[in-house]
């Protein structure tokens, strides 16, 4: 059947060929996975979101297994129907465009994020933190088992840049410094846990090797081994039913009295077998190098440190006590930069010096973006090196943090008047002086604009 025949590519569902049998195929964990993912109900949108690879590779493998014969093309849910021979209910009344309930460990719905509910009365109009804010965090917060990629709302295989993007923007959002002084309850123990999985999903997303190990299949699923059975013996138990039929015959007739985890899932849809003593000794090794790790970090040689938990990742992926120990373990490495970085004046400094000064400030803010003593440095360097954008952002974040402190208005003030700016900068360098009358760059800034005012309007005569 030509895979053209049906008019929305992403609604198409297959199912395994009757005559194809998948305890013979030569596969990779990944490809393993997604094949277990194909059962006749799930569309190819799904099947792209959850299919552990990025969604060119799992249009490639699908249209080689159609060319193959190991799949085969379902239009339409009575076809699907018709084609698995399945006489549950599920299957037979399973929508071609919607995921089974099952699916929804994803983190996501019909497409788009899912969430559960908030609890409407943890909302409290009492703090200092606005009631749709506090609705944004707890939203946010009921969503941290999903993916990382969901969490950064970033595509599954995205370049380092792009997550770096997504994560300096949600991690300025959520990071507990952002309510500085403020009175917020419980809201800071829940930014504390959103800003640490938020960092988690980065420091996973954003190193080529990790991410790799990130979007493969779950742990257990690395360590797969083809079913020993023979090809004859697979045969005779079903001589002539999918393997999807298979699965669902296989299942209890009564509906299981809590939902499946994803390994019993994996466990039903998979012809492989797991071997449990390769498991547990990479998993013993993992723990052995984390604590390696620990000892390292411990001495203060933190990119030893660093180099044991990420090896310590790739032998146990499953462990998330490891990804959030880089996170902390990064945090702890940039403040010991940030300490470097500030210790050395910038005054006299090149262009070329400038330019490295900055870079250095890009890659530790991420993990303290609120740090007034940064962003202030970060704000003066681009000032110098013509950076205007760049500076009032750095300057805004001051202002937003703590807008009691009259150096950073003024210095925004200068910053709007290079961009032209000058209703901005007239009201920056006012709000300067309102909290501190005796602002010397204000009102020498509020001066110096009255008299180009004055100059302009007499046609530029001094």
């Amino acid at each position: 059947m030509g895979v053209d025949t049906v008019d929305n590519p992403m609604s198409r569902i297959f199912v395994l060929a009757t005559s194809c049998d998948a305890t013979q195929l030569n596969l990779t964990a990944a490809e393993g996975f997604l094949l277990s993912r194909i059962d006749g109900t799930t569309p190819l949108r799904l099947l792209r979101e959850m299919g552990g690879m990025p969604a060119s590779e799992v249009d490639a493998c699908v249209e080689r297994w159609l060319s193959e014969g190991v799949l085969e093309l379902v239009e339409g849910k009575s076809q699907a129907a018709a084609t698995s021979g399945s006489t549950t209910k599920t299957s037979s009344t399973s929508s071609a465009s919607a995921a089974p309930p099952e699916k929804m460990d994803a983190g996501e719905s019909d497409g788009q994020p899912f969430l559960p509910p908030i609890d409407e009365s943890m909302l409290d109009d009492g703090l200092n933190i606005s009631l749709e804010v506090q609705r944004r965090i707890l939203e946010f917060e009921a969503g941290l088992g999903r993916p990382y990629h969901t969490i950064l709302s970033i595509d599954l295989g995205s370049q380092p840049k792009v997550v770096k993007r997504a994560y300096f923007k949600l991690s300025k959002e959520f990071h507990p410094d952002r309510y500085f002084r403020k009175q917020i309850g419980g809201y800071g123990d829940r930014l504390d846990r959103i800003f640490k999985k938020v960092l988690e999903a980065h420091e996973m997303l954003s190193d080529p090797e990790l991410a790799g190990v990130e979007n493969q299949t779950p742990a257990e699923e690395s360590f797969v081994e083809p079913s020993a059975k023979p090809k004859s013996e697979t045969a005779a138990a079903a001589p002539s039913k999918p393997a999807a039929t298979e699965t669902a015959e296989a299942a209890p007739a009564a509906a299981p009295q809590r939902p499946l985890t994803k390994l019993e899932r994996l466990r039903q849809r998979m012809p492989f077998k797991i071997n449990h003593a390769a498991i547990a000794e990479r998993r013993a090794r993992a723990a052995e190098i984390f604590k390696a790790a620990e000892y390292s970090q411990r001495a203060g040689r933190l990119q030893e440190a660093e180099a044991n938990i990420r090896i310590a990742i790739t032998f146990d992926p499953s462990r998330s006590e490891f990804k959030e120990a880089l996170g902390s373990l990064r945090i702890e490495a940039a403040g010991a930069r940030a300490a470097k970085l500030m210790a050395a004046s910038s005054d006299r400094m090149k262009d070329s010096e400038l330019r490295e000064v900055l870079s250095l400030l890009e890659d530790v803010l991420p993990y303290r973006p609120h740090d007034p003593e940064l962003n202030e440095r970060a704000a003066r360097v681009c000032m110098k090196l013509g950076k205007l954008d760049d500076a009032a952002e750095y300057t805004e974040t001051l202002i937003a943090r703590t807008p009691e402190v009259a150096t950073y208005h003024s210095m925004l003030g200068k910053i709007e008047r290079q961009r032209g700016n000058n209703d901005e900068a007239m009201s920056a360098f006012e709000m300067a002086l309102k909290h501190d009358e005796e602002d010397v760059d204000a009102r020498r800034g509020i001066a110096s604009m009255r008299i180009g005012a004055r100059d302009a309007a007499r046609g530029g005569r001094s």
